[in-house]
């Protein structure tokens, strides 16, 4: 009876400080920086939430942006850019014709949201965050392709 109370005891106590350690040393996203940062204030909401993500996205857009202006100067693309650099050519107008697909979509998903009652701001938000993890992981398999297979 004694040895399983122990082993009762030390079994929870292994399941309580493992999840503990796995927490302590989960890898913490801006995002979650920026949560923990507002829930130091106070209470965390949709509002709270909404600039969190919104401030996510600018990173992510800044991210996007680092790997379009990678392939805008790669050779590799300057036929299909019809030349180098960002902001000339079919890069530019790809990365232009994704942000606005990606706001007014967002824009449009928010008005819907408001209708039955959700917040706008918050849905909104986390539908242009979600789209620019998509973007950047679409983004980055474009490069990775061409670097597995350059010719």
């Amino acid at each position: 009876m004694l040895k399983s109370f122990i082993f009762g005891f030390v079994s929870v106590f292994c399941l309580v400080s493992g999840n503990a350690l796995s927490a302590t040393f989960a890898p913490s996203t801006p995002f979650d920086d920026c949560v923990r940062g507002m829930e130091k204030v106070g209470p965390v909401g949709d509002y709270e939430y909404a600039v969190c993500m919104k401030k996510e996205s600018a990173r992510l857009l800044t991210e996007i942006q680092k790997l379009y202006t990678e392939i805008a100067n790669d050779t590799h693309y300057s036929k299909w850019n019809n030349g180098k650099g960002m902001f000339k050519g079919r890069v530019r107008d790809t990365y232009n014709a994704w942000l606005v697909y990606r706001n007014n979509y967002c824009d449009l998903l928010a008005e819907a949201a408001k209708n039955s009652g959700g917040s706008e701001d918050y849905n909104r938000e986390q539908c242009r965050m979600e789209l620019s993890q998509q973007q950047l992981k679409e983004i980055q398999n474009v490069i990775s392709a061409q670097k597995n297979d350059p010719e």
